[in-house]
């Protein structure tokens, strides 16, 4: 992706929310389950000022994941940090947006962001009808080209978890907060 299309798609970001009907939601990007893009989310109040208050840092990797489960117990069933309504991936082919998106499923909507030629075609209408994937057009960023399909509650499993405190610790980064070290961790 150049870094023209990448200010336009910034720039097209509150368009594509509103036509989403995800305005107000928090986007920060994030880099979940390999692949860095936008996520849409909100952040659980409650649960986060629990965590300040218990010196829970996000759980952005698999290792400290781990470790905190271990050293605290009741840590993953602790409610989700952030409430994930879905990804955005500004992408400059089908390909790549496909590829971007295809891992996120179970975590929420995934909506690429194209050129128009790229967004209008036949291979990204197939793999949007097929797979649930929204489209829009990156010259038309208030038109849904294709919605996304609604993803149905998930069973939490620890790979959600990780995602979950993911896109928490890019919460708290974007914010400009301080991460709450843990005590007894390791």
């Amino acid at each position: 992706m150049t870094t023209r299309m990448l200010a336009d798609a910034v720039a097209a970001l509150p368009q594509v929310l509103e036509a989403l009907g995800w305005e107000g939601w928090r986007v920060v990007q994030a880099r979940a389950l390999s692949s860095r893009r936008w996520v849409v989310c909100e952040l659980d109040e409650a649960e986060h000022e629990a965590r300040l208050r218990d010196r829970l840092p996000p759980a952005a990797d698999a290792l400290l994941l781990r470790c905190l489960a271990h050293s605290h117990p009741g840590f993953l069933s602790r409610p989700a940090p952030v409430r994930i309504q879905g990804a955005i991936a500004a992408r400059r082919t089908w390909v790549a947006a496909r590829n971007n998106l295809g891992g996120f499923v179970s975590f929420g909507e995934r909506v690429a962001l194209m050129p128009t030629v790229v967004a209008r075609g036949l291979p990204a209408a197939v793999d949007a009808a097929c797979y649930g994937f929204g489209v829009v057009a990156l010259e038309e960023p208030g038109r849904l080209v294709h919605p996304p399909e609604p993803v149905p509650a998930q069973e939490r499993t620890w790979v959600r978890r990780l995602v979950e405190e993911v896109v928490y610790d890019a919460v708290l980064r974007q914010a400009g907060q301080s991460l709450p070290v843990a005590l007894g961790v390791g």
